[in-house]
């Protein structure tokens, strides 16, 4: 999961990408589609996370209970990871409105 302070919100993860189409049934396709891969980008963010995390916090040793170091390791991790994320996010969102605004 992510960490409580990502919890609940919504990542419009491909938010920048512009589809064209006709009018219609389209439109409501479209935004299906791309709410199922907004669901398939957090879902493999998520995977990507907790691979990193764990690797980076346990290594290659997993004890049967987590003492409180790994617990503040894995949330320090976590939250690194995913605000690098909407860094990357917000950046490629400005890139994308500044290139759609100087297509003729």
């Amino acid at each position: 999961l992510p960490p409580a302070s990502h919890r609940g919100t919504r990542c419009d993860c491909l938010g920048a990408m512009s589809y064209g189409g006709g009018g219609g049934g389209g439109g409501r396709d479209m935004e299906q589609l791309q709410q199922s891969l907004n669901a398939m980008v957090v879902q493999l963010l998520q995977n990507e996370v907790r691979k990193e995390c764990f690797d980076k916090c346990f290594g290659t040793r997993f004890p049967d209970r987590m003492g409180r170091s790994e617990q503040v390791c894995l949330a320090k991790c976590m939250d690194r990871m995913y605000e690098a994320h909407s860094i990357v996010v917000k950046a490629s969102v400005e890139m994308a409105q500044n290139l759609a605004s100087q297509e003729p």
